[in-house]
């Protein structure tokens, strides 16, 4: 055969040579092809040279000719392969020669002392029949073997198996068009909430496909292949004028809302006039900066192209959007460029919190991860949460938020508008006592009363607040009943300021009675501790529940601040604005009866002083902790310590 139809560098079959060699096999049937593509070679010529990628290739050549002798052995050119075979062959056989070649390929970088990993990615065609065509089949295994680089790379890929999602794509890349046009694609949003606060801290707007009545798509079934064809430009623009039509209707309608999140493909981000074009739709619906983040996908970061998506991120940030990197961990192709990318946020991918879940080191990356996310200022959202083990985990290492359908799953407008109407407060709704004109709250509608005697009015914390001095006593003495409605929610914040005179064990400085049990707040144990205690009536033998702390100091004013959470049922304790104890698992308690300030029915009661006892009915986070006790210290007359050498230092 002549030379036109051999590689000159591999010596295998070249293009023509395939044509050829088909025709040639034109009686035979049971027709097999194996497209196979080089993972990494990009970086092997830049890393290492051009000719070290020439020896790559022609060791890859002999490489398919030793494990698969009887096939037709093609380059199609660059780092792409063919393997063809004909007659008689059982899957089996196909899927065994893939595996063998894809091991003799992890080795073939270290026998070349290549640090970066060589690989192989590779499609099939298994049993295709003589009237399916060469085009076809190459169409079909180079599918195939685009599955297998999305899957991860350095597979295999049967387009067998693939053929009714490869069908299922053809349908939606031929109707797409049109189906924007008819108003198929439908806006969704799903909930991000903090995790310690449980309080829904942004909005993340996603699309379907509702093809019919009976056909909806999610976004993960049909955003890849928009992607590869560049139908996600047109459809992330459409998404993205729908929010803004919408924040328009909350504006209109006088509603409150966080921030949403709008995922924009690379090649949006790519295109120099993008933030003028999204100024205009948002000036067009009077959408503001500030309602709105732009989402980019980690798999988007990558060095091809990296300096002009960085200049394009920092335009746009320049005109004042927030910005945020999706599907952290998926790869961690943008690890390296990191302190580059001028980011607010790190989403982290679902399937990389989940397998990093099953063991120790893999939760210690995590922590590890959530730790240089934080020193980097950046809001931390994890992904696809399910569980309460997840939340818990999480929260303790330093996330800050989370979404899936362990909180709520994605729902359309008129359903998110009532499910945010009620998880959203329209401001925040609390009791504050001063204790400088008696025993009634600032807003004048409750009121406490003294049992006992020796409870005097003193000064408090600072000038503008006011304090109350217990004398203590024997149990249910000389202390203050506040009505149970103090603790309307099931979940709160409560925050005090005490200086305890003497430190009996286990007396309470305020007592909550419930329906089905009791909250208390203790602050001296013995052996330097404090706690918050939840004790259920029904389970008296495994019914305490107890978040332990240090003690507070005597004869010093001390803030103490404490949060339930019923969504995630857990407890965090503070001492002068820094999380000092937490514990989960804590059952909700139901329906407050009676509140005491200054003692309790069981124990002596607290000797000592109360000033600034305010309760929310919202669960505070550690950030919104830390100002409150910081707003104190800078109150006229504060005669409170300064604890302070914890604090960040900027």
């Amino acid at each position: 055969m002549e030379n036109s139809v051999y590689d000159y560098l591999t010596g295998l079959y070249n293009r023509k040579g395939l044509y050829e060699k088909y025709d040639e096999m034109s009686g035979q049937d049971n027709i097999h092809f194996m497209f196979l593509d080089l993972d990494n070679f990009k970086t092997v010529n830049d890393v290492y040279g051009h000719k070290s990628g020439d020896e790559l290739l022609i060791s890859t050549g002999r490489l398919l000719k030793k494990c698969v002798p009887e096939a037709t052995a093609v380059r199609l050119g660059g780092d792409e392969f063919v393997l063809m075979l004909f007659g008689e062959k059982t899957r089996e056989e196909l899927t065994s020669a893939a595996e063998q070649i894809l091991s003799e390929m992890r080795k073939k970088g270290k026998e070349m002392d290549f640090f970066t990993v060589v690989s192989m990615s590779i499609g099939i065609v298994w049993n295709a029949s003589r009237d399916t065509g060469l085009e076809q089949l190459l169409n079909q295994s180079d599918a195939a073997m685009y599955e297998a680089k999305q899957n991860g790379k350095s597979c295999y890929m049967v387009y067998n198996d693939l053929e009714k999602k490869f069908l299922l794509e053809k349908e939606m890349e031929e109707n797409a068009q049109q189906a924007l046009k008819e108003g198929q694609f439908e806006v969704c949003y799903r909930p991000v909430f903090h995790m310690l606060s449980s309080k829904i801290e942004q909005s993340q707007a996603c699309v379907i496909w509702r093809k019919d009545a009976e056909t909806v798509w999610k976004t993960e079934e049909f955003r890849p292949l928009f992607e590869r064809n560049s139908f996600s430009k047109e459809l992330d623009l459409y998404v993205f004028e729908t929010v803004c039509r919408d924040l328009q209707r909350f504006h209109q309608e006088g509603r409150l809302h966080e921030k949403i999140s709008v995922q924009l493909s690379r090649q949006l981000f790519w295109d120099e006039g993008l933030g003028q074009r999204l100024l205009e739709m948002m000036d067009r619906y009077g959408a503001k900066l500030e309602e709105i983040e732009l989402a980019l996908d980690e798999k988007a970061i990558s060095s091809r192209g990296i300096d002009k998506l960085l200049v394009s991120m920092n335009r746009l940030k320049s005109y004042g959007f927030s910005l945020a990197l999706i599907h952290f961990g998926e790869d961690f192709s943008s690890f390296r460029y990191l302190r580059n990318l001028p980011v607010d946020s790190l989403k982290f991918e679902e399937a990389y919190i989940k397998e990093n879940m099953q063991n120790k080191k893999g939760r210690q990356i995590i922590k590890t991860v959530i730790r240089l996310g934080k020193d980097l200022k950046l809001l931390l959202v994890a992904q696809g949460i399910v569980d309460k083990e997840e939340v818990i985990f999480l929260s303790s290492c330093g996330c800050d938020a989370a979404t899936g359908d362990f909180y709520s799953g994605q729902m359309p407008l008129e359903e998110y508008l009532d499910y945010t109407e009620g998880q959203t407060a329209k401001g925040e709704n609390r009791r504050t006592f001063r204790f400088t004109d008696g025993l009634t709250d600032e807003e004048g509608d409750m009121c406490g009363e003294i049992w006992g005697q020796g409870v005097e009015f003193v000064s408090g914390i600072s000038d503008i607040w006011g304090g109350v001095y217990f004398p203590g006593g024997e149990s249910g003495q000389n202390l203050i009943c506040l009505p149970g409605s103090l603790f309307p929610g099931n979940s709160y914040t409560l925050t005090l300021w005490i200086k305890p005179e003497e430190g009996h064990e286990w007396t309470s400085v305020i007592y909550m009675r419930y329906l089905d049990g009791f909250a208390s707040l203790v602050p001296y144990l013995g052996d330097g501790l404090s706690i918050y205690r939840i004790s259920e009536d029904i389970d008296m033998a495994n019914g305490w529940h107890d978040t332990f702390c240090r003690a507070a100091a005597l004869h010093k004013w001390c803030f103490i601040a404490v949060t339930y959470d019923s969504f995630s049922e857990s407890v965090c304790y503070y001492i002068n604005g820094r999380k000092a104890g937490y514990r989960v698992d804590v059952p909700t308690m139901l329906s407050c009866r009676q509140v005491l300030l200054g003692g309790d029915p069981f124990q002596k009661s607290y000797t000592g002083c109360v000033s600034a006892l305010t309760v929310y009915d919202c669960v505070k986070t550690s950030e919104e902790i830390q100002e409150l006790y910081s707003a104190f210290l800078e109150e006229p007359g504060f005669c409170g310590g300064r604890e302070s050498f914890w604090m960040e230092v900027n």
